[in-house]
């Protein structure tokens, strides 16, 4: 850990005028997959709006558009494009609900004292277990959305499917706390620490636990839990938060610059580079790059690896994992949360990207990072990569 120093801000704009405060101007980013999306999103974002207003999460000025502008239903369409649209929809309408409480409860604006978060927390995770716990009091804005939401899970999702999706929230869930108290102790974390528990915070484990929910059969343990399969899984996320990290180091820079008293780490990749004695935003702008496209470039290996004897709903799930990727970059280009920092400046940030490519910047395991160096080291090859049974 060392001593936070706030970066400089480069790009920054008087909005004077009705221009951006802040542009991000960002390097070109590997992709060696098309964007694909469910033929459906329109009706599965009509009818995910629709879900939230019924539970009352687009009540107060300027919600209805914030949660909206979230595209929630664009991310899992991009995610899921061959998923049926009735399990999907679930997948779309927990999308909504919790941006909404990743504003309440999780980010900057939320309540500093730890248990308003853990208390909460618990309470949802409990809801999706059992439907009729009754530990959400019913004034409780996501008392109803989370029910409901745990009411279709119990009705459409296995138990093996249920039981993965509560573990993926417990995982985020800790990475969020961890966050949240990193803020409060105002310390960097070094870049080792950062990427694992980025991974947890980031929620990646319950999307992708949704991704199963979506599919009809259950993927065995033997092969979900494989070393190979369980690195894709991480190699996905991963990849996904780095671009998060890339799309809203502006939001952040905002929001710190407007909030000084309040101001901690920028817990950003681009922050963390930035931090390092003589590199400029640009400067840590490309090495972020270069690390997820070292990540990126590693999880199309080991994928090719495991396809050939996967069964299908491996292969359906490793789709899914692909078309994050892609999907995740594309709704971050449209995303309001990354160009209206708070809900009430919309355009306030501009985020100006590159035309992708389909070569790395650079390949190999980063020599810096061991925390994630066993995607490069000890996984079986071949036919073994998809059957090997955990230890």
């Amino acid at each position: 850990m060392a001593e936070y120093t706030a970066p400089s801000t480069p790009d920054s704009r008087d909005s004077v005028g009705g221009g951006p405060d802040i542009v991000m101007r960002l390097p070109a980013m590997y992709f060696p997959m098309p964007w694909r999306r469910h033929p459906e999103v329109g009706l599965l974002e009509e009818r995910g709006l629709a879900f939230m207003e019924r539970h009352g999460l687009c009540r107060g000025p300027g919600r209805r558009e914030r949660v909206a502008g979230t595209k929630s239903a664009l991310f899992f369409a991009g995610n899921c494009p061959d998923a049926g649209t009735e399990r999907l929809q679930m997948a779309v309408d927990w999308t909504y609900t919790m941006f909404v409480f990743d504003d309440f409860a999780c980010d900057e604006e939320s309540p500093e004292d730890a248990f308003s978060f853990l208390d909460l927390a618990v309470r949802v995770i409990r809801t999706l277990e059992s439907p009729t716990a009754g530990l959400l009091p019913p004034r409780n804005p996501f008392a109803g959305p989370v029910r409901e939401l745990a009411e279709r899970l119990h009705h459409l999702a296995s138990p093996t499917q249920r039981r993965r999706l509560v573990d993926a929230h417990l995982s985020w869930y800790l990475g969020v706390a961890w966050e949240r108290a990193a803020r409060r102790q105002r310390l960097m974390p070094s870049l080792n620490d950062y990427l694992y528990t980025r991974l947890l915070y980031v929620a990646g484990f319950p999307t992708l636990a949704w991704f199963q929910v979506s599919e009809v059969d259950d993927i065995s343990d033997q092969e979900i839990n494989a070393p190979a399969v369980h690195a894709l899984t991480e190699m996905a996320s991963t990849v996904a938060a780095l671009d998060d990290d890339l799309f809203s180091y502006g939001k952040e820079l905002w929001y710190a610059a407007r909030h000084p008293a309040d101001a901690g780490p920028v817990l950003n990749l681009v922050g963390l580079y930035q931090a390092r004695p003589g590199c400029t935003q640009q400067d840590a702008q490309r090495q972020a790059v270069a690390l997820r496209d070292r990540i990126l470039a590693r999880f199309i290996e080991v994928r090719d690896m495991v396809q050939p004897t996967a069964s299908e709903p491996l292969r359906r799930y490793l789709s899914n994992l692909t078309c994050l990727i892609r999907g995740n970059y594309e709704w971050g280009v449209r995303a309001g949360r990354y160009t209206d920092p708070d809900g009430r400046h919309p355009g306030a940030v501009r985020v100006a990207t590159s035309p992708v490519t389909t070569t790395p910047s650079a390949t190999g395991a980063p020599s810096d990072i061991p925390c994630i160096g066993w995607w490069w080291q000890a996984l079986p090859t071949g036919a073994s990569a998809a059957h090997e049974r955990a230890d």
